[in-house]
């Protein structure tokens, strides 16, 4: 981010940030102490499966937001208007596909991973393939990107040089989780939540005053405050966002292991069902805290650089200490990204890789050999960074072609392998080789855009340069569709499983539905939100 100018902090926003920062970490860390979370594997991978609603569904936020959904989205909205936030608002539906069809038998089997809950509905060999894999993105994309953007965000907002930056993050955050676990994730995740909410949300209000409220925002800007967009629009397609949520959402809010994990830590189903829906509250919030700021700024300050709307925000906007505390929330979004892709590495790499080979390991060297991984990881994780930052307009963007497309083959079989009994493994292996052909064919004509022009790309692959194939958000759809037809289209002749393997691990559709709760009951939580989801579409329609 090369920028000519930075934030104006005073001693005042230094204050208020770094005393914010250190308060939530020296809280995570003094609740997991009292939780003795090193007494075992539960304790140190899962907080002993102790987490209660309100930390569940604050985890999962705060490992939603990091440093560049801060700053990159309010540049975007400043940039294409509101409908950069289409996606923020689809995640009723992806955590209510979760609660509803894999939340269950997650919880039922006591996994410790999602791959793990893979070797019980399929095999040995599609648990080590998936963790593999998880393992591999989790630490040349996610922590690469989470260290890198960080890094490259705080250069340019305050000068810090990158790679010291890359490195003191690692090192800080490599600590928290070392020390104390999953429970001190989560529970610096939470006071961490409340600084973000808090501090942006502060920030927005005082910019809406500014603006003259929503009508008067609405006057400034009007063509930017609609979500829809049309099917051919490059960038934003309303429909195009909303069902690529059903593969690319569904997978990342309940597959990854990342997201998971902290709806593992729930004592039980309706402890995680709850906290996903708390999650899908505090999700409502990112259009206003973090996107609208991009339009206020778009109001007030018309024709600056998209890359500094965050910049104007913090320095044309909002006071001195207000300053301080929305920078604490973007070192805090970013902190807690990092924590939680470190913790859920060394997850798997226990329970799917080291225990699998040595079972009788004992639960205090699972302990240890979960902070080995956590260093492991982090040195990796810092090594990424380091080539992103030698190579940043190539090897980048390279990671990020690959990050869009890698999920799209892995997400049918997971899902229909939960939601029918008839998908088989033969079928998921063909519907895993097929995906990754498509992905390829998608990343290999970005990349060749990215090198040489839409222009050639259009020339070697011109099916992907129509109307419905030239966003992304096509591009995974009819992936998707083609993935899920060899998947049954495999499964149909090929042999399934036994019926005992299947009896935990997929829908038993002659069941009963659970008795109805009232207000407890999450299926009415989730239709409130999801009222108020489809309200909020339609009043920025």
């Amino acid at each position: 981010m090369d920028l000519s100018a930075r934030i104006s902090l005073t001693g005042l926003d230094w204050g208020i940030c770094l005393s914010l920062l250190v308060f939530s970490i020296a809280v995570g860390l003094w609740i997991a102490a009292r939780m003795r979370a090193s007494a075992d594997s539960s304790a140190f991978f899962l907080a002993g499966r102790r987490l209660a609603w309100p930390v569940i569904g604050a985890s999962l936020f705060a490992t939603n937001i990091g440093a560049e959904h801060l700053v990159g989205l309010s540049g975007d909205t400043y940039r294409y208007g509101i409908s950069a936030a289409t996606v923020e608002f689809t995640t009723a539906m992806c955590l209510g596909v979760t609660c509803a069809v894999l939340l269950p038998y997650y919880m039922k089997n006591k996994v410790f991973t999602i791959p793990e809950f893979l070797e019980l509905r399929y095999n040995r060999a599609a648990r080590t393939f998936f963790s593999g894999l998880m393992v591999v993105i989790s630490v040349m994309t996610k922590m690469a990107f989470c260290l890198f953007a960080g890094a490259l965000v705080l250069n340019g907002l305050v000068g810090w040089g990158v790679m010291k930056v890359v490195v003191w993050l690692g090192v800080i955050c490599a600590a928290t989780t070392i020390i104390g676990g999953f429970a001190a994730v989560a529970y610096t995740d939470t006071i961490q939540t409340v600084i973000m909410v808090v501090g942006s949300g502060l920030g927005f209000l005082i910019g809406l005053g500014k603006v003259g409220g929503w009508s008067g925002l609405a006057a400034r800007v009007p063509e930017m405050i609609h979500m829809h967009r049309p099917i051919s629009d490059p960038n934003f397609p309303f429909w195009g966002v909303i069902l690529g949520a059903l593969y690319g959402g569904i997978f990342y809010w309940g597959m990854d292991q990342v997201n998971v994990q902290r709806l593992l830590g729930a004592p039980n189903l309706r402890q995680a069902r709850w906290g996903a829906m708390f999650a899908v509250v505090l999700k409502l919030l990112p259009v206003f805290i973090f996107a609208m700021p991009g339009l206020i700024c778009l109001a007030l300050y018309p024709g600056r650089e998209p890359k500094t709307t965050f910049m104007t925000f913090l320095n044309d906007i909002l006071p001195s200490g207000l300053r301080g505390m929305v920078l604490a929330a973007l070192l805090a979004a970013l902190i807690s990204s990092i924590l939680a892709v470190m913790n859920s590495i060394s997850t798997m790499v226990v329970k799917d890789f080291i225990l699998r080979a040595r079972p009788q390991t004992q639960e205090e060297t699972q302990v240890y050999l979960g902070r080995v991984a956590i260093v492991a990881a982090t040195v990796l994780g810092v090594g990424a960074a380091y080539l992103v930052f030698k190579n940043q307009e190539g090897l980048y963007k390279y990671l990020q072609a690959i990050s869009i497309f890698l999920v799209m083959p892995l997400t049918p079989a997971i899902f229909f392998g939960i939601v029918s009994k008839r998908v088989t493994v033969k079928g998921a292996i063909a519907s895993f080789v097929v995906g990754f052909l498509a992905a390829a064919v998608y990343v290999t004509d970005q990349l060749i855009g990215m090198i040489r022009g839409p222009e050639a790309a259009r020339a070697v692959f011109p099916f992907l340069h129509h109307t419905l194939t030239a966003n992304y958000t096509w591009r995974g759809l009819w992936g998707t569709l083609i993935i899920i037809a060899v998947l049954f289209t495999v499964s149909a002749f090929t042999k399934r499983a036994a019926d005992e393997k299947l009896a935990t691990t997929t829908v038993d559709w002659k069941a009963k539905w659970a008795p109805f709760e009232g207000w407890r009951d999450w299926r009415l939580q989730l239709a409130v939100l999801s009222a108020v989801t489809v309200f909020l579409y339609w009043r920025m329609w």
